[in-house]
């Protein structure tokens, strides 16, 4: 996904195309790329508590500069779009930016600084409209969510099962673990997670002995090696498909161009040989 808007009407005014042209141009969206990584940049020397007043001063007065940037580009790139705020907010990066750069010119949010650090920690997420293939990845996670969503589901039940099979046989030996529901479940999601999963297989095999052990280590096996796996497969298969989708769906662009400069290719012929019967017919100069 790039900077670019989409193609004008054959109708767009001149100022419209004007702002088209300064949009397309390479040397304004490099200049916006750029402006975005340097942002970054001042945000994270911000973060240094060893400068000094004169310093924050410049790099305050840096990131100024770069908001007046990220502002000018967003009002060229309204205009571009006709000025029609619907067309406008109907793609969904041009709404993201314009709410993440407003919103840090606005009095309320400027007064509060934990919230402006938070704006400002946005804008770079700006970059990651420029980044190649995105959309396969935004269309790869759209596609993850509903089966990721069952796969959810069914951990939340699997951890609730064990969770009241653990406080049946490990209530009294080891509370801290399996005193009440929600512990289990909290212990059952730091197995999943494999944190100090040994320290937890041990002391449970001190209270029940191999049946702590059988607990524990099956619990693992089917939450992590089975269910994590099937999430990444499923993620990597979604991730597929939407690359699969997108060369297609440029292959098919590809064939409509060719299949274009073929019905040209056909229309000149034709205009060629009409042409040659004509010449052919003009009836030679009379002596």
């Amino acid at each position: 996904m790039s900077l670019a808007v989409p193609d004008l009407p054959d109708e767009a005014p001149g100022w419209q195309r004007i702002a088209h042209r300064v949009v397309h141009h390479s040397v304004a969206q490099t200049l916006i790329v750029t402006a975005i990584v340097l942002n970054g940049i001042v945000l994270g020397l911000q973060t240094f508590d060893f400068w000094s007043p004169q310093t924050y001063r410049i790099l305050d007065l840096t990131d100024r500069v770069f908001l007046s940037i990220f502002v000018v580009e967003i009002a060229v790139r309204f205009v571009a779009y006709g000025c029609r705020p619907g067309r406008y907010l109907r793609n969904g990066w041009n709404a993201f930016d314009t709410v993440v750069v407003l919103l840090a010119v606005l009095p309320i949010v400027a007064g509060n600084s934990s919230v402006l650090r938070l704006i400002r920690v946005l804008r770079i997420a700006r970059l990651a409209r420029v980044m190649p293939d995105i959309t396969v990845l935004l269309d790869g996670l759209r596609r993850v969510a509903r089966p990721a969503a069952t796969l959810m589901a069914l951990t939340a039940l699997m951890v609730f099962l064990y969770g009241m099979v653990g406080i049946f046989l490990f209530a009294e030996g080891a509370p801290q673990y399996f005193g009440n529901i929600s512990r289990a479940m909290l212990t059952l999601f730091e197995l999943l997670t494999l944190e100090g999963w040994n320290d937890i297989l041990h002391e449970l095999i001190s209270v029940r002995g191999a049946v702590g052990g059988l607990y524990t280590i099956s619990f693992v096996l089917i939450g992590t090696y089975i269910v994590i796996n099937l999430m990444v497969a499923v993620v990597i298969s979604s991730l597929d498909e939407a690359h699969k989708e997108r060369i297609r769906t440029r292959h098919d662009d590809t064939a409509d161009l060719h299949e274009t400069l073929d019905e040209m290719n056909g229309l000149v012929e034709r205009l060629q040989r009409r042409l040659a019967e004509l010449e052919r017919d003009r009836p030679g100069p009379t002596r």
